[in-house]
């Protein structure tokens, strides 16, 4: 057992936080929609907190490797709706328990997984910005998975701008829903605990993002991302009905 979890459920964590590392690394979002339904099923208080502190060295990592390709405008447009969603998510997060969660996380991956499907399109405009940034903050601190509002409105910019700019937004993002979770008396030792047992798959999947995944075809990456997401999700959604 290592922190009460089978050997064989900590290696599955392992293995899929690095693969959601690389490819968040690589494209900008998937560290979220990909590990939070199966971080779930593997134990309930790996969500919100610790996929948040996984988040943040992460996105540290590729902001310092792609510091110039940052569009500071978009990140301050996006963060004015962060804050408020952020106090959301938390007054979320606390007035519920680990099975809302487990439920917000499934919903919010599969829509996600059903919005990428289709050719609905936003403009990045600081307008959307805005709106992206207070939904993103919703389901970033409630549920881990703060991703895919700000992938739907940014997605025609060039993909290193795409991963530099949502790289520092993440960053300064989780850091304050880190505090906010704090305050609301979810983030303790066992959060901690594990956050420090994924960093090694969170580190070993920023390396890996250049040789490995980068080279992989990116339609072939979007349709396993998809796929497993869709299957970690329901499966997720399943326990906790």
């Amino acid at each position: 057992m290592i922190l009460g979890l089978e050997w064989w459920v900590v290696v599955a964590c392992l293995m899929t936080v690095a693969v959601g590392s690389s490819v968040q690394a690589t494209i900008g979002i998937g560290m979220g929609m990909l590990a939070a339904p199966v971080l779930g099923l593997a134990d309930p208080a790996f969500l919100p907190a610790t996929i948040m502190l996984s988040v943040l060295p992460l996105s540290v990592g590729v902001a310092v490797r792609e510091w110039d390709a940052v569009n500071w405008t978009d990140v301050r447009d996006a963060f004015i709706g962060r804050v408020p969603g952020i106090a959301l998510g938390a007054l979320v997060v606390a007035m519920t328990g680990p099975r809302t969660i487990a439920i917000i996380v499934g919903l919010s991956v599969l829509t996600a997984v059903a919005v990428s499907l289709t050719d609905f399109r936003f403009r990045t405009t600081p307008r959307n910005l805005r709106i992206a940034g207070i939904f993103s903050g919703i389901f970033g601190t409630a549920a881990g998975v703060g991703g895919p509002p700000m992938a739907l409105t940014y997605q025609h910019e060039t993909a290193r701008v795409m991963r530099a700019t949502l790289a520092v937004y993440f960053g300064f993002g989780s850091t304050l829903s880190i505090l906010a979770l704090a305050v609301a008396g979810e983030v303790g030792r066992r959060q901690l605990e594990l956050s420090l047992l994924l960093l090694p798959a969170v580190m070993a999947g920023l390396v890996l993002s250049r040789p490995v995944i980068a080279r992989l075809p990116e339609a072939r990456v979007r349709v396993a991302v998809l796929v497993l997401c869709t299957i970690s999700s329901t499966a997720l959604l399943i326990e906790a009905l």
